[in-house]
């Protein structure tokens, strides 16, 4: 049983309420504590994953794999200096990194980066702004946007076709883009070294289960490129990049990306886990961490080459 959650009193919400120093200083009112984490107030268990200081440090670091992925970039959408954006939505921007980064090389954009929580930092680029809003309610604001990006959302939406894609392509102006780059939950393996019964796997099956059970979305990644052109994108294209688990790759760069993954999925595994197993499953948090010793001992088998898939999908809305 979750503890009561706090008054919601003294902040504004909705697109129209900015961030600032003073408005971080009540992050405390907008979180309660479970597990010895903290979650979210604002719609409260629409997000079964923590937001403290330990997991915006370990998204900033997956934040920093994702770019080495993609050979240091921010985007596949065909951007430029010399064809740069002039309005960005990053929707659910977690700790805003992604938006800081873009901000810096798109001077000339505005960006605008919106989530459930405000564990963006105060200090950032004049043309970027963050706000609080639950992005699966209607979209409030102008259809002008050049740009509508999200990144690691899984078990952000119930619906992401209807909620963020259609809404996304409404709000672009013709010929705007749409882009998403999210990894599948689910490891894979290309030479038969991963059984059936891999521990990870069977982590993943049944956290993708139990996010299902409560209406959350958790296997995305695959049906993205379908969900745009349905919505009515074109020129869709979907890229996918395998990141390995584990430091068994040859190639030294891929290595070491294996090595910073695996870390970074086992620093995350709790918070992965104990929300939904325990809110849904109905697991005991003392049943739940036991069970993932086996999870995290898998992550570091040096027999196993497993990976998992990053999709980058772009897609333009019709001049």
């Amino acid at each position: 049983m979750s503890p009561p959650l706090p008054p919601m009193v003294k902040y504004e919400f909705g697109f129209e309420a900015y961030l600032d120093s003073k408005q971080i200083e009540t992050n405390a009112a907008m979180s309660y504590k479970e597990f010895g984490r903290t979650y979210h107030s604002y719609r409260a268990g629409s997000y079964h994953y923590p937001n403290d200081p330990t997991e915006a440090e370990r998204l900033d670091e997956q934040y920093e794999i994702l770019k080495e992925m993609m050979d240091g970039r921010l985007h596949f959408a065909p951007f430029s200096r010399a064809n740069p954006p002039s309005k960005v939505l990053d929707v659910a921007t977690g700790t805003g990194t992604w938006a800081i980064e873009f901000g810096d090389e798109y001077p000339e954009a505005e960006v605008i980066g919106t989530d459930l929580s405000p564990i963006q930092p105060p200090f950032v680029p004049p043309n970027v702004r963050f706000f609080i809003e639950d992005s699966a309610e209607d979209w409030g604001y102008p259809a002008d946007f050049d740009y509508i990006h999200t990144r690691i959302t899984l078990g952000c939406w119930s619906d992401m076709q209807r909620q963020i894609m259609q809404r996304a392509f409404d709000h672009l102006r013709p010929g705007g883009w749409m882009e998403c780059q999210e990894v599948m939950v689910e490891p894979h393996c290309d030479d038969g070294t991963m059984s059936s019964d891999f521990p990870l796997l069977r982590w993943s099956h049944e956290l993708t289960h139990a996010s299902e059970m409560v209406g959350r979305q958790i296997r995305i990644e695959d049906n993205i490129k379908h969900w745009m052109e349905a919505v009515g994108f074109v020129n869709v294209r979907e890229v996918v990049v395998k990141i390995p688990i584990g430091g068994w790759p040859k190639d030294r760069r891929l290595r070491r990306i294996g090595l910073l993954w695996q870390w970074n999925l086992m620093s995350g595994m709790s918070a992965f886990t104990l929300g939904l197993f325990h809110r849904v499953l109905g697991r005991t948090v003392e049943d739940i961490q036991v069970s993932l010793v086996e999870t995290r001992q898998s992550l570091f088998d040096p027999k196993i080459h497993s990976y998992q898939k990053f999709y980058i999908v772009t897609g333009q809305k019709p001049e």
